[in-house]
């Protein structure tokens, strides 16, 4: 027994259109613009106008979601393209700043005064060492420059520290905040003390060794410079730090004195090795 199918919906407007397409097109081969085929004609294009504006609306939701969608690929492509640029942009702007700032640190280290016309070499810190007790660094020259052990170390501010070690292409430095870094500084009145470091953010602690003439009048705010005695290793008049404190003990006629170094030791980046020895 044959089973009989209902026609989809579907298919009856795919008929019908496909049978008004072709009506239409065997009325308008055969008209000349007027008389009766004239007349059927739009008859005919009037009957099944309605049917082409629905199909009309049926589909163009589907055709505007393909739209949108092809749209939507090259916005987004468009979108991250820009972003790259922006990214881009931002990242040589940071270099570009970057490499300025280098430059004038390294400019502003030029023809230091208190160098006195004594050579040095410009180095550059490759490693600012992880001891939060030990402070010394990596720099990125070494023998094969010029360094050797004992050096005095400077930046614009002052003194930074002295060469402990050198290979032939580096050398390590050690900063006046260590432990066991001392250096001999003028006090007022031609008196003379001893620097010496406290540890990274400690400041230096000064020691008055000598007393020539009358106790030292050390300030807050005064600031010393190296010695230069015939025992010590640093050449004369390079600063060393700003007095942060100065406290005389009960009983004592000889104050405590603590150092804050001029130079900012956690932004080093560029340093000048002065090419001299006590020798």
């Amino acid at each position: 027994m044959a089973v009989y199918r209902r026609p989809s919906r579907t298919r009856y407007v795919l008929a019908a259109l496909v049978l008004a397409a072709l009506t239409l097109v065997t009325i308008d081969a055969r008209s000349n613009g007027g008389g009766v085929l004239s007349n059927v004609r739009s008859k005919v294009s009037d009957v099944f106008s309605p049917l082409q504006q629905g199909t009309h609306a049926v589909l163009r939701p589907i055709g505007d979601f393909l739209t949108g969608a092809i749209d939507y690929g090259s916005l987004r492509a468009e979108n991250q393209r820009l972003r790259d640029q922006v990214a881009a942009l931002q990242n040589q702007a940071v270099q570009s700043a970057s490499e300025q700032a280098a430059a004038q640190q390294v400019l502003g280290q030029q023809n230091l005064p208190f160098l006195a016309g004594r050579p040095a070499v410009t180095v550059e810190v490759i490693n600012n060492g992880s001891s939060n007790y030990e402070s010394s660094l990596t720099v990125d020259k070494g023998t094969a420059s010029g360094l050797a052990v004992g050096q005095p170390v400077v930046a614009a501010g002052g003194l930074v520290g002295t060469v402990s070690s050198a290979g032939a292409h580096r050398a390590t430095i050690l900063l006046l905040s260590d432990p066991t870094f001392s250096v001999g500084v003028r006090l007022p009145g031609s008196n003379v003390g001893n620097a010496q470091g406290a540890g990274r953010g400690q400041p230096l602690r000064v020691t008055v060794v000598t007393t020539n003439l009358a106790a030292p009048t050390v300030k807050k705010g005064d600031v010393m410079l190296t010695s230069g005695l015939d025992t010590e290793k640093f050449p004369p008049y390079i600063p060393v730090g700003r007095v942060a404190s100065v406290v005389t003990p009960p009983g004592s006629s000889e104050p405590d004195i603590t150092l804050s170094p001029l130079v900012d030791l956690t932004q080093l980046t560029y340093l000048q090795v002065v090419l001299w020895s006590p020798q």
